[in-house]
């Protein structure tokens, strides 16, 4: 799974933004699933009058493998967990469109998000792409997906080992083994934007240019199939830098990246075939992976089933040509969809070593799931713990009465009266009709009996309002709505502080500051040694906690904290 992400400038305006998102010409289908365009020109609009340099984060969530719109929402859902915005302001649109590789998911999903968020502040840049990486590499172990080769592995790696979720890590490490390789992305968004406006798909470029790789045996060979697709290869700016550019001379991106070469590798057989040296080289195979971008390599139960021949193996080969054996990497970091039933058999037309890689690839299926379900047995249990501790704290004080009024508008004079004058205006309105009509004693009688049975119900029979007719006399009742509303907030207010006066009730807020203190820390941290302390005692959990926050308080001071097991909140 790839999630990238941009922040739009105010002043590069909407339109461009909501002309790719809402109507794509190069997608199949567009489907709006939460928010507008109108939504959009809002977040604009704003942030121009605030005089905000960047209005939106634009999201992209492009999974590789098959997933579902509930499962975007988790990976949405993490995301403003780690950025710290709230989903219900996000712009999602879905696209589905043919990709390049025709093994891959057709669909993905674009997600804008205010800069400015609902508490003022501007949202969190700071390393973006780490985080959004590792947001990618929890959600491939959660879905079952395969794990991708990103270009920060390492980085996120050691912030799963830091923040105490080294199980994860580890599990992203065995799908690793070589950190020191970091992907490079074939072309960058803005490229592939300037290229779809020259009517250039860079995807099916990439891909092209991948098949030729493969088939040809010759270096040579491959730069003149470019060049008769009207692709060339220039020299770039910087040293040992080569281009491909189309027959008008569009920049489309590196050489060495769109092709999936090294760079000093592409540069040396250029430099041999301008020469005029051999250039011939052994193609690479068909099922190896050549995508250098974030992209998930070939399956290795499809490279086997891929290398089975269709007579099933039993065709004798001439002398001359040796039974080759193939390679089929072992991705030790494979997570199918589904773990506990997702297992391959072996067939005795296979060769040994594609037997061995299935067995592998069954061991680590199995490894997989057990890992999962510890994790998720994990959270289960935090949050097991979490309502336990919660449960604790409102027995302890549950003798206390519950805060009176806390509602702010059950303190308000003007929504009081308008309440008031909801339930009794229509009363008053249906007697005074009914009065004005002839020869309709009853009637009027039953309404004036409703109206004045409202008014007993809100308390308006008072002493005060003896010398008041609130029925035929429009100014009467006004005073009488104006006044009540006065009343019933003056009365709720003397309770409220009547409340808050009470000792023990003094000691319960105090204490329940503390506790919600306690609390959000551990939900923000995932912190299980605070957590398990507080189960048994919660002041000492939260001096624990003060003592670590302490020297953050001092400039250049650096937190310093025992080693504890954490959990993270993905959501």
């Amino acid at each position: 799974m790839i999630i990238q992400s941009s922040r739009m400038e105010t002043a590069s305006g909407f339109s461009s933004t909501c002309r790719h998102v809402f109507h794509g010409s190069g997608n199949k289908e567009i489907e709006v699933l939460q928010g507008s365009e109108f939504d959009v020109m809002t977040i604009f609009n704003r942030a121009s009058v605030r005089d905000d340099k960047y209005a939106m984060r634009h999201f992209k969530i492009s999974p590789k493998e098959t997933m579902t719109r509930e499962q975007m929402k988790d990976v949405l859902g993490m995301l403003a967990y780690e950025f710290g915005f709230n989903p219900a302001d996000a712009i999602i649109i879905e696209h589905a469109k043919d990709r390049a590789d025709p093994t891959a998911f057709d669909r993905h999903w674009h997600v804008d998000v205010p800069e400015r968020l609902r508490s003022g502040k501007i949202m969190d840049n700071r390393a973006m792409r780490i985080r959004q990486e590792k947001i990618s590499r929890l959600s491939e172990i959660k879905f079952g997906h395969q794990i991708v080769h990103g270009r920060h592995q390492e980085a996120v790696i050691k912030e799963l080992e830091n923040t105490g979720r080294k199980f994860l890590a580890e599990k992203i490490r065995q799908a690793t083994p070589d950190l020191s390789h970091r992907p490079k992305s074939a072309f960058t968004f803005a490229q592939q934007r300037m290229a779809e406006r020259n009517g250039i798909s860079l995807p099916d470029v990439r891909q092209r240019l991948k098949d030729l790789r493969i088939s040809c045996d010759t270096f040579s060979g491959m730069i003149e199939q470019m060049e008769g697709m009207g692709l060339h290869v220039k020299k770039g700016d910087k040293e040992n830098t080569y281009i491909i550019v189309t027959h008008d001379n569009n920049f489309l991106g590196s050489a060495n990246r769109l092709l999936g070469m090294k760079k000093q590798e592409f540069s040396q057989e250029y430099e041999s075939y301008v020469a005029g040296m051999d250039t011939k080289y052994e193609p690479v195979e068909g099922g190896s992976s050549l995508v250098v971008t974030e992209t998930a390599p070939e399956k290795p139960m499809e490279r086997a089933v891929n290398h089975i021949p269709p007579d099933g193996g039993n065709k004798v080969r001439p002398p001359s040509e040796p039974r080759k054996s193939a390679q089929i990497p072992v991705s030790s970091g494979h997570v199918h969809a589904d773990l506990a039933n997702d297992t391959s058999k072996t067939t005795e037309a296979m060769s040994r070593e594609e037997k061995t890689a299935i067995h592998a690839q069954n061991a680590d299926r199995m490894q997989a799931s057990q890992t999962i379900r510890k994790m998720l047995a994990d959270q289960e249990e935090f949050h097991r713990k979490l309502l336990e501790l919660d449960k604790q704290f409102q027995s302890r004080w549950s003798h206390i009465k519950p805060e009176p009024f806390p509602d702010e508008k059950d303190r308000n004079p003007v929504i009081i009266r308008e309440r008031h004058e909801g339930i009794l205006r229509p009363l008053r309105d249906k007697y005074l009709t009914e009065k004005q009509k002839w020869l309709n004693g009853s009637s009027t009688r039953k309404a004036l009996q409703e109206f004045q049975s409202a008014l007993k119900k809100l308390r308006y029979d008072r002493d005060d309002f003896k010398a008041l007719d609130m029925a035929n006399n429009e100014k009467d009742f006004s005073y009488c709505l104006n006044w009540m509303a006065d009343f019933y907030v003056a009365g709720r207010e003397r309770t409220r502080r009547e409340w808050a006066e009470d000792l023990s009730v003094q000691s319960y807020v105090k204490a329940k500051k503390d506790f919600d203190d306690l609390l959000n820390y551990i939900k923000k941290t995932g912190d299980v040694t605070v957590l398990e302390t507080a189960m048994k005692n919660p002041v000492h959990a939260l001096q624990m906690i003060r003592r670590m926050k302490k020297p953050e308080a001092g400039s250049g001071g650096s937190r310093r904290s025992g080693p504890s097991v954490k959990i993270s909140f993905d959501r």
